[in-house]
């Protein structure tokens, strides 16, 4: 890895064992040097932050405190030597911490839920449909990059570690396919990777993400940030390949630069061999510079021409400035976690819920190895012996037997209340455990003698804990939004080289399946420059939103049902509104556990109770409350050909009751399609 080396008496490099390390073949120039020795430099430090203990950690590092939290999560045991008089002892452990984090894992993927988005335009009005258009868009990609999947290792690890970090970027790699020709003979051609292209999201390893400091809470306002990884050496050539010193790159090794000295030397050392198919990546981003820089194997993957300038962020956020618009630097990473641990919020970790529960499981598992010891104990007793023999401590274990000489006096040993005193330590440890995390029938595990009172007071306790969560995994969702809208305007808004189009440039044009009023449509979004540079009437506007219906299929029945929405945008102004992304925590807790519905259900009683109906449009209420929820995706064939306000109309005069919706009929709205942006 990147990092200082070990000198020799003489002041030759070394690999920590004698062995004098060979200078590298790959010399690069003065500038790329000095860029190598300050990233070097920095690594070491935001290194040893990881490794330095903490007392917001309980006195240990942050990757110790990962590593023991990771261990109470996996009920870790372990191997250790154990002599043989203790190897009846109870080694094992109960699974009760992952049990209660898999609970609340449980609760949070039923809250999963996708960005919302504002948008402003220049005049600072908002755009609806911008807005719209932009959250398909995010949707869609964020879908493409595995995100319902992956939401699940966001959330175990906020619960586990003491923060999660997810890094989004737009990828674009090559990979080598072998095509045999008509002339039988096999060629070897480079074609876009379709597994490693496009948006890509990382849930990031705690050990992965090296802080310059850990006193600065928020992620873009840390002086740098350092992302190490070790990938195979045939996805380095996927994603570097086409660089002109690629050809220095090789498996299983890194390389390190001498720091002090006048005439800088790169050398060559070697990883262990488990990494020898492997290639260290290390990317410094410093935002403050706009200056990003990757070191593949200690080979610098950038350009060499005016490094410091040359080798800007690829991470960009469009921003206004002076009357226009730039491109600014963003890291490209969300981060969040459980818990705050810092009440001032400066501290840059959290606190899991893994580590809120760490002794509470720690004594539940030294209760629980004792009171299985004293089972033991008692189910298998050992013999107490007085007399003239001298007995070794190895006979007090279980069923142990000696050969006793004569007038030797054996009492049999009694455990007495020791073992009801072990479980009762136990019960209060669940109690302490369910307080830090959930109650274990939040968790869908079923105890006797709870009553509804108790279920009620769990229930309470778990939407407090949920509720500060909620807030946290919502800013997560908020921040990964705002990174993948920032790849969506770099990417997805700028035309393509075609030779085949008039003036060679052709826009992207995206599918996206989505959901509208409970029913499943399908998206289709056309970045075009046609709409550029013109002003448009309200008349004009109506016009095209009419000529886009009219696409939505060949007769008014057709397109009246259609699943099909048509939105044609103009990349130049989409690009340039102000959209925020941002998330209902409330939702997201409501969601978790289950009460959403409850209070739709209450909702749709209050709307139809025969005092309110008169007053309410039915039909609206019966879509947004009934059909949207179980129509599973058409909710028309459910609707019923007659209007609801017109059936409660007769059922009131039946009834010989005014109804204020037969005396002022509610007129539903036809949108003929959707409109242009």
């Amino acid at each position: 890895m990147i990092s200082g080396i070990v000198t020799d008496k003489e002041g030759n490099p070394t690999d920590g064992n004698g062995k004098k390390l060979s200078a590298s073949a790959y010399q690069p120039p003065k500038e790329v040097m000095d860029l190598f020795a300050q990233v070097q430099n920095d690594y070491t430090v935001a290194y040893n932050l990881q490794h330095r203990p903490f007392k917001e950690f309980d006195g240990i590092s942050l990757l110790e405190r990962a590593r023991r939290d990771q261990e109470s999560f996996g009920a870790y045991v372990g191997a250790e030597y154990v002599p043989a008089q203790a190897r009846w002892r109870w080694k094992g452990r109960k699974n009760t911490t992952r049990n209660r984090l898999i609970g609340i894992l449980a609760h949070m993927l039923s809250a999963m839920l996708f960005p919302y988005v504002r948008a402003v335009n220049d005049q600072n009005e908002e755009e609806k449909e911008s807005a719209k258009v932009m959250q398909i868009l995010i949707e869609d990609h964020l879908k493409k990059a595995g995100y319902e999947h992956k939401f699940l290792y966001m959330v175990i690890s906020a619960l586990v570690n003491p923060a999660v970090f997810v890094g989004i970027e737009y990828v674009e790699a090559l990979q080598r396919v072998k095509v045999r020709g008509t002339d039988n003979r096999v060629k070897v051609l480079e074609v876009v990777d379709e597994l490693l292209s496009g948006l890509q999201m990382h849930i990031i390893p705690i050990d992965e993400i090296l802080l310059a400091d850990f006193f600065t809470f928020e992620l873009q306002r840390q002086p740098y940030v350092i992302r190490v990884r070790r990938i195979p050496w045939d996805e380095a050539r996927a994603l570097y390949g086409d660089h002109e010193d690629f050809e220095y790159v090789e498996a299983g090794q890194t390389r390190v630069v001498l720091t002090g000295q006048e005439n800088q030397t790169l050398y060559d050392i070697e990883w262990t061999e488990a990494d020898r198919d492997y290639v260290q990546e290390i990317t410094a981003y410093y935002r403050s510079e706009d200056l990003q820089v990757t070191f593949v194997g200690g080979v610098f993957m950038g350009n060499k021409e005016d490094v410091y300038n040359t080798n800007t962020f690829e991470h960009r956020r469009m921003v206004a400035h002076e009357g226009g618009w730039i491109t600014a630097p963003v890291y490209p990473f969300a981060k969040s976690g459980f818990e705050p641990l810092d009440p001032t919020g400066r501290f840059a970790y959290y606190k899991s819920a893994a580590f809120k529960a760490y002794w509470d499981d720690a004594s539940i598992n030294r209760a629980y190895q004792l009171l299985q010891d004293g089972m033991f104990l008692d189910v298998i007793k050992p013999n107490f012996i007085s007399g003239i023999a001298k007995v070794d401590g190895t006979v007090i274990a279980p069923g142990a037997s000696i050969a006793l000489p004569k007038d030797a006096a054996v009492t049999p040993y009694s455990l007495g209340s020791n073992l009801a005193a072990a479980a009762q330590v136990l019960v209060v440890n669940k109690e302490d455990l369910a307080e830090s995390t959930q109650d274990e029938s939040q968790g869908g595990i079923a105890e006797q003698g709870i009553t509804a009172t108790g279920v009620a007071v769990a229930e309470r306790n778990a939407k407090l804990i949920l509720g500060v969560f909620g807030l946290m995994t919502a800013n997560l969702v908020e921040q990964i939004g705002s990174l993948v809208m920032d790849c969506i305007i770099q990417h997805a808004t700028v035309p393509q080289v075609d030779a085949n189009v008039p003036n060679g440039k052709k826009y992207l044009t995206f599918l996206a399946k989505g959901e509208e009023n409970g029913k499943n449509v399908t998206n289709k979004i056309m970045f075009t420059d046609k709409h550029m540079g013109r002003e448009y009437t309200k008349e004009e506007v109506r016009e095209e939103e009419w000529r886009l219906y009219n696409q939505t299929g060949d007769s008014p029945r057709e397109r009246y049902s259609s699943d099909l929405r048509l939105y044609e945008v103009n990349p130049y102004q989409f690009a340039r509104m102000r959209y925020t992304t941002f998330m209902d925590a409330d939702k997201i807790v409501s969601r978790s556990m289950g009460t959403d519905r409850e209070r739709k259900m209450l909702a749709f009683n209050m709307m139809t109770d025969p005092r309110v109906a008169p007053y309410t449009d039915q039909k609206a209420v019966i879509e947004d409350f009934v059909v949207d929820e179980f129509a599973e995706g058409d909710p028309d064939r459910y609707m019923a050909k007659i209007d609801p306000n017109q059936m409660m109309g007769m059922m009131g005069q039946n009834m010989g009751a005014p109804n204020p919706a037969m005396a002022a009929p509610q007129q539903q709205p036809v949108l003929p399609g959707t409109p242009a942006v």
